[in-house]
C-alpha cells in the first residue's frame, strides 16, 4: 500500500532528539542505528579527515575536544552569530547547518527501520520558537533533504501524544515542558475529540542547561580554585575552555543520576597552571541541586500561573498537567509542581516517557497530514483514471466526508466505492455514481483504535473495474490539532518607537493581515539608485517597539521599482502566516501601481559584542535599583510584586553569569540579549505601576476638555471618534495596562487635534506652544525670526502662514520632541 500520509515525526532538540513513526494508532520510537537508544544527543562533531559524526559518540568527545565538536546550538537558530569553526579542518558550519545533520542522521535511521527513503517528517519547535528561529528550521529540514517539513509546537505535540486516543470529552490540559534548553507552558483544551491550544507563555532561555550551569559556576568552578591551583577557570575564558566543558557535561551526567539517588561523586581529570593533572572529586548531593534549581522552577511556576491567569482559569479547572522533558524526571521537581501553594496545585501526569513524548506525538500529527503528492509515487500513465481526494486523514468522527474527482479517461456512467476491509463483514459505501465533471462525496464508516483502510473500487458503466491510483485512502479515528494559535504578537517597527500590529497572539492560524503603511525615506529607482523600503519585522506584545524581538525585515530594494518613490508614499502591505509559521508578505505601492513579493529576511539581529552588552546590562541595573527605591518610597503593592519576582527569579546574577561567559560562549551572549530585554520590560512594568496615578490622572484631566470643544466646534463625526475614544479609555484602565493607557490617552488628544484643526484654531494653540520651546531650539536666531513671523501672521488671523512657520519651527526641535507633534501640545480651557 501506498503511503499517503507523512506518518514521521522528529522531536529536534536542545540536548537530545528523537524520531518516531505512526504505526496505525501507535506512535513508535525509531532507536537510532548506532546504539540502538530511543534518542540521539544533538552533538556534531567533525574529525581531522573532516568526517562528520553525530549523536552520543560526538557528545563524550566535546569533553575532550570541544574544539571540533558543537552541542546545544539549537538555541543559535536563526540569530546572526558567527558560524562554528571546527579548528582541525578549518570547516565552518551555522547552527542550521548543524541542525541539518542531527537531521539528516534521525532521517537514516528511520529509513532503515521503514525500508524507503524518508522525504517528509513532522519537526517540532519550542513553541517560544521566533519566527527566525522557524525560518532557520525549515532550512535545516530542506538542507538534510526533507522536502516537507511542516512545523509543530512542541506543546502541543506533547497533547497530541496524550489525547489522540483519550476518551475526555471536555477538559483542560496544561503542558508543562521542560526541556534541555527552553521551556513552554501551553494550556490546550480537548473537546469533542479536538485539541486546541488555549494560550501559551515561554522562554527559550529557560531549560536543564541553566541548572547544568548553575552547578558548574556556584559549585564545581569554586571547589577547584579552593582546592588546586587553576587561576581564571571561568566559563567566560576562552583558555579554560576544555575544563568547563568538562565540567558541565559531568554536571550534566551527575544531575540525571540524582533522579534516582540521594547524592554521586564528580570525578574529572583536569590540569593546573603547570600543566600538571590532577583528579577532581566532588560529591554533588541532590539537595545542592534543587538549592540551584530553585529560581528557574520559580519562573515556570510563574509562566504557568500567567498562562492561565490570560486563560481566565485556574488550578481547579486543569484537569492534569502533562509532564515534558528530561528535567521533569527529578523528584524535586514533581514534588514542587505538586504542591498546592508554591506549585502549581495540578494533578500531575507523566504516564508517557517524558524524554520521547514530544516526538511520540509528532509522529501523530504527521500522521494527520497528507503527503505532497509528488512524494506519494509515480502519477498514472497517460489515458488511466486517477482520483484526486479531499478528506482529513485523521479526525475525531466516525463517519468523516470525502469528496473527490476522477480524471485521467472518460468517466462517462463510472461509479466509486469505498470498502473498508478491516471490519467484519467488510463495510462498503455503496456504489456512487460521478458527476458529469468526474466529481463524488460520501461519507464513510471507520472503526476506532486503529487506522481504517479503505480501498477505492472504480467501475465504468459496463460494471467492469479499473485500475486506479490511488487505490487506497486511509483515515484514523483520533483526536487533532485545529488551527494552531501564534504565540507571538507579529507587527512592524515606526518612527517613534511605535509598533503597527499585524497579528495579534492567540491568532488562529493560518492567517493573513493588510496594513497601510508611508515610507520614511525617498527610493530612486535603477541598479544605481538611492534608498530603500525598509520595514523591521517585530515579535512581541510590548507597545514601545524597542522592547520587541526584530527577527527580521521586508525589503522592496531601488532595482526592484519602476520610477522614483518619494517620502511618504503610500504602501499597503500584506502579509500571511501559515499553520507553521512561515510568513509570506508583499508590498503594493499604489504610486506605481505594482505588487512585490517582498524579500523577507528572517533572522534575529546578533546581540552586542560582551563588552557593549556588559555596559547596557549595568545600564539597566542602575535602572532597576532606581525604580526599587521609587516603589520602596511608594510602598506600591503592584510594582513591589514585579520586583519580588524579578528576585525570586534571580533575573539579575543569571543575566551576570551569562554577561561574564559572552565573550567565550555565543549561546550565552545570545541568551544574555534575550534576557537583558526580558529585564527591561520587567523594569519598564514597575515604571509604569509608580506612573499609573499620574497616567489615570492625566487622562481624566484631558477628557473634559475633549468632551467640551468636541461640543463647542465638532461636527457628527468628531462625536463619533470621542464615543470610541472614550470607551478604548475606559478599557484601558479597567486592563490596568500603562503602555495601552498611553496610547489611548494619545488617541483621545488626536480627537481633540483634529477638531481643533477643523474649527481653526490648531495653529494658533500650537504656535503659543511651540514659542514656549523656544530654548530647546536647535538655531535661536533662526527661530526668533519665524516666532516674530509667526506673531504677525496671528495678529491678521493668517492661519496658512502660521501653519508653515509651525513647520519651520518644528524642524529646529530635537527630534524627540518633533516625533508626534500631538504630543508638543498640551491645551486646555
Amino acid at each position: 500500500m501506498t503511503r499517503t500520509t507523512i506518518d514521521v515525526g522528529i522531536d529536534l532538540g536542545t540536548t537530545n532528539s528523537a524520531i518516531a513513526v505512526l504505526d496505525g494508532v501507535e506512535p513508535r520510537i525509531v532507536k537510532n542505528d548506532a546504539e540502538q537508544s530511543d534518542v540521539t544527543p544533538s552533538a556534531v562533531r567533525v574529525d581531522r579527515q573532516g568526517r562528520v559524526s553525530v549523536g552520543r559518540a560526538a557528545k563524550q568527545r566535546s569533553e575532550e575536544d570541544p574544539d571540533n565538536t558543537c552541542v546545544e546550538f539549537k538555541l543559535q537558530m536563526g540569530i546572526a552569530v558567527p558560524p562554528k569553526v571546527f579548528a582541525a579542518t578549518g570547516r565552518s558550519m551555522a547552527p542550521e547547518e548543524l541542525s541539518a545533520e542531527v537531521l539528516r542522521s534521525l532521517r537514516q535511521d528511520a529509513a532503515k527501520h521503514l525500508g524507503a527513503e524518508v522525504e517528509a517528517a513532522v519537526i517540532t519547535v519550542p513553541a517560544a520558537f521566533e519566527l527566525s528561529a522557524c525560518d532557520a528550521t525549515r532550512a535545516a529540514a530542506e538542507r538534510a533533504g526533507l522536502v516537507q517539513a511542516p512545523l509543530l509546537q512542541e506543546p502541543t505535540a506533547a497533547a497530541l501524544a496524550h489525547g489522540f486516543q483519550a476518551a475526555d470529552d471536555d477538559a483542560f490540559w496544561l503542558v508543562y515542558d521542560f526541556g534541555g534548553g527552553t521551556f513552554d507552558a501551553a494550556v490546550v483544551r480537548i473537546r469533542d475529540g479536538e485539541l486546541t491550544v488555549v494560550d501559551h507563555r515561554g522562554d527559550n532561555n529557560l531549560g536543564g542547561k541553566q541548572v547544568d550551569w548553575a552547578v558548574v559556576e556556584e559549585l564545581l568552578i569554586p571547589a577547584v580554585v579552593r582546592e588546586h591551583p587553576v587561576s581564571d577557570l571561568r566559563r567566560g575564558n576562552p583558555a579554560r575552555r576544555r575544563h568547563v566543558s568538562k565540567l558541565k557535561l559531568a554536571a550534566e551526567a551527575a544531575k540525571i543520576q540524582l533522579s534516582r539517588t540521594a547524592s554521586t561523586e564528580i570525578v574529572v581529570e583536569l590540569h593546573d597552571d603547570a600543566d600538571r593533572p590532577f583528579e577532581f572529586f566532588y560529591d554533588l548531593t541532590r539537595a545542592e541541586v534543587e538549592r540551584l534549581a530553585e529560581p528557574f522552577v520559580v519562573r515556570t511556576v510563574n509562566l504557568c500561573r500567567k498562562a492561565l491567569a490570560d486563560s481566565g482559569l485556574g488550578p481547579g479547572d486543569i484537569e492534569r498537567a502533562l509532564l515534558v522533558g528530561g528535567p521533569t524526571l527529578a523528584p524535586y521537581l514533581r514534588e514542587r509542581l505538586a504542591d498546592p501553594r508554591a506549585g502549581l496545585g495540578v494533578p500531575l501526569d507523566w504516564s508517557q516517557d517524558p524524554i520521547t513524548v514530544v516526538a511520540r506525538g509528532a509522529a501523530v500529527f504527521a500522521g494527520a497530514q497528507r503527503l505532497d503528492p509528488a512524494l506519494a509515487g509515480p502519477p498514472p500513465p497517460s489515458g488511466q483514471y486517477a482520483v484526486e481526494l479531499e478528506y482529513r486523514p485523521m479526525g475525531p468522527e466516525i463517519e468523516p466526508f470525502v469528496g473527490g474527482r476522477v480524471t485521467g479517461a472518460d468517466t462517462a456512467g463510472c461509479s466509486v466505492e469505498f470498502v473498508n476491509d478491516g471490519t467484519r463483514p467488510p463495510w462498503r459505501s455503496g456504489r456512487i455514481p460521478l458527476s458529469a465533471d468526474g466529481t463524488f462525496t460520501t461519507t464513510l464508516w471507520a472503526e476506532k483504535g486503529r487506522a481504517n483502510a479503505f480501498r477505492i473500487e472504480l467501475t465504468d458503466a459496463t460494471g467492469a473495474r479499473r485500475p486506479v491510483t490511488p487505490d487506497t485512502l486511509t483515515y484514523t479515528v483520533g483526536g487533532v490539532d485545529t488551527q494552531p494559535p501564534l504565540t507571538h504578537s507579529i507587527g512592524v517597527g515606526l518612527d517613534g518607537n511605535k509598533v503597527e500590529r499585524l497579528f495579534r497572539k492567540g491568532t488562529p492560524l493560518p492567517a493573513r493581515r493588510r496594513a497601510r503603511l508611508r515610507t520614511t525615506v525617498a527610493v530612486s529607482r535603477g541598479g544605481g539608485g538611492q534608498g530603500m523600503i525598509r520595514i523591521p519585522v517585530l515579535e512581541g506584545e510590548h507597545a514601545r517597539a524597542n522592547r520587541n524581538r526584530r527577527v527580521g525585515r521586508i525589503e522592496v530594494r531601488p532595482d526592484q521599482v519602476a520610477r522614483d518613490v518619494p517620502e511618504g508614499s503610500a504602501v499597503e502591505l500584506t502579509v500571511t502566516v501559515d499553520e507553521s509559521r512561515t510568513v509570506v508578505a508583499r508590498a503594493y505601492v499604489p504610486m506605481l501601481d505594482e505588487e512585490f513579493d517582498c524579500v523577507l529576511d528572517l533572522r534575529t539581529e546578533a546581540p552586542p559584542d560582551p563588552a557593549e552588552l556588559a555596559r547596557e546590562v549595568a545600564a539597566e541595573k542602575e535602572r532597576l535599583a532606581e525604580v526599587r527605591r521609587k516603589a520602596d518610597e511608594l510602598g506600591d503593592p503592584r510594582g513591589g510584586g514585579v520586583l519580588a519576582r524579578i528576585d525570586a527569579e534571580r533575573v539579575v546574577l543569571t543575566l551576570d553569569a551569562e554577561v561574564d561567559a559572552a565573550s567565550a560562549d555565543p549561546d550565552a551572549a545570545a541568551a544574555a540579549g534575550r534576557r537583558l530585554m526580558d529585564l527591561r520590560a520587567s523594569v519598564d512594568e514597575v515604571e509604569d505601576e509608580i506612573e499609573w496615578p499620574a497616567l489615570v490622572a492625566e487622562a481624566n484631566e484631558l477628557l473634559p476638555t475633549v468632551r467640551e470643544v468636541v461640543q463647542d466646534a465638532g461636527e457628527e463625526s468628531h462625536r463619533s471618534a470621542l464615543r470610541r475614544a472614550e470607551e478604548a479609555l475606559q478599557e484601558a484602565v479597567a486592563a490596568h495596562d500603562a503602555d495601552l493607557l498611553r496610547q489611548r490617552t494619545s488617541e483621545l488628544r488626536r480627537v481633540l487635534i483634529q477638531v481643533l484643526d477643523y474649527s481653526g484654531e490648531l495653529p494658533f494653540l500650537l504656535f503659543d506652544r511651540l514659542c514656549s520651546m523656544r530654548p530647546e531650539m536647535s538655531d535661536q536666531r533662526e527661530a526668533a525670526h519665524l516666532i516674530g513671523t509667526g506673531r504677525r501672521a496671528a495678529d491678521a488671523n493668517d492661519a496658512a502662514a502660521l501653519r508653515r512657520v509651525n513647520s519651520a519651527l518644528l524642524d529646529l526641535l530635537p527630534e524627540r520632541t518633533r516625533l508626534d507633534p500631538l504630543s508638543t501640545v498640551r491645551l486646555g480651557r
